[in-house]
């Protein structure tokens, strides 16, 4: 489990580069908020 939300948490990183890359601003806001609460959950467990 720990580890398949640690590829999550990587996947979320890089997409959030990438858009930064593009300029696109809303998208990396949604990301943010995605990765955010997976990083959330993780400290939770």
């Amino acid at each position: 489990m720990k580890k398949n939300a640690n590829e999550k948490i990587m996947m979320l990183q890089y997409r959030i580069k990438r858009y930064q890359a593009m300029g696109n601003g809303a998208m990396c806001q949604t990301l943010n908020g995605k990765l955010q609460k997976l990083l959330s959950q993780q400290v939770a467990m």
